[in-house]
This record gives structure tokens, sequence and C-alpha cells, in this order.
């Protein structure tokens, strides 16, 4: 049992590190079967469909402390006769995301399983990959690995393959009005007429309202937020327009650099598609590098992932 304790051991030392915020929970469903289950000549049933629960919490973004049941299925083999396996696992979750949508994660921790009429611990190692199918819902390809299983008859190695679906309470988070900023001066010059005036707007368009989900892809609604802007640009033709793309620090900066561009360029795109001249658009993404909130908290990651849109400041007249 010592490997066991030294497993929980940890994995409650990692927990305490964290913030202890948005759980989530599981079941999954596959096919199992035994290594090393047989003396030699011994005929054995070593495969089975198998099927379990799981839940957690996310310890950091891309770490979380998961906790598990697995029933692995009946086996005939060296010390079983059509007797089940069953497994109580507990081990942090290391997760790194592949793009917008799919994510790999790996597992490392310990079981607690019931062989038959036996008890033992045994290590476990896990592997697998997910589909963020919907806001709150993830679609999870599993390997799982116990890899010391003691009958005190034979020491077996129990693998399961599953598809399962993960629901995460808390994901979603209020899309914040976009607040449209106008500043005006006046100027007044030497001659009476015409008076010079200046104007500038400035807007964030935040990416829980403006962008599908995970992607660079614009919501259908999204482009009638940008009709203020359409309606000045078209206004004053002198005008021009800079749309710049940030992300939070969640993941690889080189991801979020390429993240930030492809957002700012659709931002841009919808703007040309309503009749805006491309040559008076400026585009660039800053990924992670300019943020206007701590990345610490969700709520700050969250007022992090904008595009600007700004209209600098320029000169127009008007007649007495």
């Amino acid at each position: 049992m010592k490997k066991l304790a030294v497993v929980i051991s940890a994995s409650l030392c990692l927990a305490a590190g964290g913030a202890l915020a948005n759980p989530y929970l599981g079941a999954k469903v596959g096919k199992s079967w035994l290594d090393n289950e047989c003396f030699n000549g011994q005929s054995c049933d070593s495969e089975d469909v198998t099927f379990g629960v799981l839940g957690g919490f996310h310890v950091w973004d891309f770490i979380s402390l998961e906790a598990g049941y697995d029933h692995l299925g009946k086996f005939t083999a060296a010390g079983l006769n059509d007797d089940k396996i069953d497994a109580f696992t507990l081990a942090p979750k290391f997760t790194a995301p592949i793009n917008d949508q799919f994510n790999f994660f790996s597992k490392l921790g310990g079981a607690y399983v019931n062989i038959g009429d036996e008890d033992d611990a045994s290590f476990m190692v896990g592997l697998g990959l997910e589909y963020k199918a919907m806001e709150n819902g993830i679609v999870r390809l599993d390997y799982q690995s116990l890899t010391d299983m003691n009958n005190n008859v034979r020491r077996m190695i129990g693998n399961t393959v599953t598809l399962g679906f993960v629901y995460e309470f808390g994901q979603s988070e209020p899309a914040p009005v976009p607040v449209v900023v106008e500043e005006e001066m006046v100027e007044e010059v030497v001659v009476e007429e015409p008076v010079v005036m200046t104007k500038t707007f400035t807007t964030s368009l935040l990416d829980t309202e403006t962008f599908a989900l995970n992607s660079s892809e614009l919501k259908a609604e999204s482009a009638a937020k940008l009709d203020e802007f359409v309606k000045l640009l078209m206004e004053f033709p002198q005008a021009m327009v800079e749309v710049v793309g940030h992300t939070d620090s969640s993941g690889a900066a080189e991801y979020n650099q390429i993240l930030s561009e492809k957002r700012a360029q659709a931002v841009a795109d919808a703007l040309a598609n309503q009749g805006i001249d491309p040559a008076r658009i400026s585009v660039r993404g800053e990924g992670e590098d300019n943020p206007v909130a701590s990345n610490s908290t969700r709520e700050g990651r969250a007022q992090n992932r904008r595009v600007d849109v700004t209209i600098p400041e320029f000169e127009y007249q008007v007649q007495q």
C-alpha cells in the first residue's frame, strides 16, 4: 500500500497549491483486457467491456486533480474464475492544447484495485485526447493502464480504452457588453470659416461574445457590433482604422500570437465586407503581450481575450 499512499500524498499537495475551482463530472465506456494474466498453457478469458465514472476539478488552467471508478469487467485468469476487477483511481491530469478545440492529456497516479477476492494497490498511467464539443461539454478518448495488479497468484496489467463525455461546471462566462467610447475635441483656428475639429472612436470586442467557440470565426451577429465604426468611416473617408488582436497568457505564446492575428483579420474582413476600403485598415496581433487585466483570474483572462478596434484621431471641417 505504500505506493498508493505516495501517490495520494503527492496529489493532495498539488491540490493544496492551487485554486480549487471549476469541477467536472463524466462517464465512459469501452474495451478492457489483461496482460501477463496467465501461466503457460493455461486457458484464459482476458477481454471484456469496461465502464466507469470520473470527477475532478481544475487546480490550474492545464492541471487538474481527477478521481474515478472503473469496472474493468469479469475475467478468467490465474487466480480468477469469471471474477470481476474494479478500480478506484486518483491522479493529477496534465493537459496540453493542440488547437482551438483539441487537447492532449496525460495522467500518472495510483489505484486501489479489487481483483476477485483480493485487494491491491497499483500505479495508474493514462493518455488521451479531448474534443470540446460544446461550451461545457468535452468528448474524451482515453487509454488507461493499471500497471501492477497482484492477486497473490499473478501480477497482471489491466488496460482500458474508453470513449466518454465530461461536463464542466462553471465554465460559461458572462459576456460583458462592449462600450464604445467617443471622445471629441474642438480646436479653433485663426480663420473664422471653416472650423477644424478632430474625432476618434475606440472599442474592445471580447471573444466570449464576438467569436465562435474556440475559433477565429466571427459569430453571425457580431458584424452588427461594428455598425458605429462603419457609419463613421463612411461619413469621413479621411479616417483610418486600426484592428489589434489580443489573447490571455494561457497556452503557448506562439499559438496565442497566431490566434490574435487571425481574430484581428476576421474583424478587418467584416469591415471590408461592409464597404470599407481594406487600404484604410491596419491589422496586427499582439498575442499575450498587452493585457488589460490580471491573467491570474478567470475574469481577468476574459478581459484580455479581445480585439481592439480604434479610429485614430483625424481632422475634419464643419461650416459655422
